[in-house]
């Protein structure tokens, strides 16, 4: 996310309910898959994923956000985090078994993205990523795009586009409809062959569309949002983030 905008600490607390309901579900069908001893979560907020995926048995875990996050906030270990410009260049000088990054990229500027998509796949060959679709909106949603043109992003640098999620996901409540509909895992090249069966078979060959799983309501709710003015959605940001704040108060 970009350091010139700031976080309030209503959106980290609607942020994090969320982030803990869905990790608990994905996290365990991931490390089933993949097994990672290593995980880095690049926008990771509070640390809300990061500290799903210590609870799984990953053995190394880091957390990179900008410099809003209040180290006070944090829901890791303080050392467990980094506080790093997003949209810049930024090596940690090492790779991780799996990169991280879920509803992240649509915060970025949009001429930033190509920077931001080096950012992760120089730390790993196993991405998973998520990001926001137009229409959905949110706080500071400055480059909403289609899942096909963050494909395309990562397929430039030599990934393939696997969807092992998103059809155990759909029907899943627990699961915000963002992480529901939008995540999928992008594998360089070369490590494709190391990946098990269950994440091979549901490769997206090139080509080939993504396919649509989003639900119509969800569908029909997005297009009503992109028809709306800027401070509409503005106005029915802060309304999500005090509803869900009231009906569904952050319990670690």
């Amino acid at each position: 996310m970009a350091d010139s905008h700031r976080y309030g600490p209503q959106f980290f607390q609607y942020i994090n309910a969320g982030s803990f309901a869905a990790a608990r579900v994905v996290c365990p069908l991931l490390v089933g898959w993949l097994a990672p001893r290593s995980v880095i979560d690049v926008g990771c907020g509070a640390g809300a994923w990061c500290r799903v995926w210590r609870e799984q048995g990953v053995a190394e875990v880091r957390g990179v956000d900008g410099a809003y996050v209040d180290p006070a906030s944090l829901l890791i270990p303080v050392e467990d985090f980094q506080a790093i410009e997003l949209s810049r260049p930024f090596d940690q000088e090492r790779r991780f078994d799996l990169v991280t990054s879920l509803e992240v990229a649509e915060h970025i500027p949009a001429d930033c993205a190509e920077t931001f998509i080096d950012n992760l796949v120089r730390h790993g060959s196993v991405v998973l990523f998520s990001a926001a679709v137009p229409g959905q909106g949110g706080e500071f949603h400055v480059n909403e795009r289609p899942l096909s043109y963050w494909r395309t992003r990562f397929a430039d640098r030599g990934y393939r586009c696997f969807d092992p999620l998103r059809p155990r996901l759909r029907g899943e409540r627990r699961v915000a409809p963002w992480y529901r509909y939008n995540t999928l895992l992008y594998v360089a090249s070369d490590a494709v062959s190391s990946l098990p069966e269950a994440i091979r078979a549901h490769e997206i060959p090139e080509g080939q569309p993504i396919p649509e799983v989003a639900s119509r309501y969800w569908q029909l709710r997005n297009a009503i949002l992109r028809a709306l003015p800027a401070r509409a959605h503005e106005v029915l940001v802060f309304v999500r983030h005090e509803w869900g704040r009231r009906i569904r108060p952050f319990r670690a």
